[in-house]
């Protein structure tokens, strides 16, 4: 039975944490950002002030490069298959 492959879409949407490995980088280097979240049928939409974000899901990496130096916002916002989404932000420190 292949039925639950995507979950129940009675689950509420439940946005746990957004944390990353380092929140302190310096230019050049990349830390992991990883959001929690749990629901029915979850995307991820990354987005930011500065920097670069590479991957998919619920973990990325982020870089920053030597001309984003500074307190750079990741902001993921996760929407479940009803359409409810939130948003939670992140701040990342290049030096």
């Amino acid at each position: 039975d292949n039925g639950d492959d995507y979950g129940d879409p009675n689950q509420p949407l439940v946005y746990v944490s957004l944390t990353a490995d380092n929140d302190t980088i310096a230019p050049g280097e990349t830390t992991k950002i990883i959001a929690v979240a749990t629901g029915y049928r979850l995307t991820y939409t990354w987005s930011k002030s500065a920097g670069i974000i590479t991957g998919t899901g619920s973990q990325v990496s982020y870089t920053v490069p030597p001309c984003d130096i500074g307190r750079n916002r990741i902001t993921c916002k996760v929407t479940d298959g009803k359409n409810v989404s939130e948003s939670k932000d992140i701040y990342i420190v290049g030096e």
